[in-house]
């Protein structure tokens, strides 16, 4: 499994690991794969734990603590 820093010694994403997101429904959502390119900020995509939907998301945006919060 590949982990993902956020480059400031921070926290580490990788494949498994479950966020929930703030504010409306606050689903769980589980980091599906890291997606490392040259020329766009680091993404993820996420599957929605209870509905399956998928979102794809910037690693910062995840790691907002107003937008996600890591549970697992």
């Amino acid at each position: 499994m590949s982990l993902f820093s956020r480059g400031r010694g921070g926290e580490e994403v990788g494949p498994g690991q479950i966020f929930r997101k703030i504010g409306t429904y606050g689903a769980d959502w589980r980091v599906e794969r890291v997606f490392d390119y040259p020329d766009i900020p680091r993404h993820v995509r996420l599957v929605d734990q209870g509905s399956g939907r998928v979102m794809t998301v910037a690693l910062s945006m995840l790691l907002d603590p107003e937008m996600f919060q890591r549970t697992g």
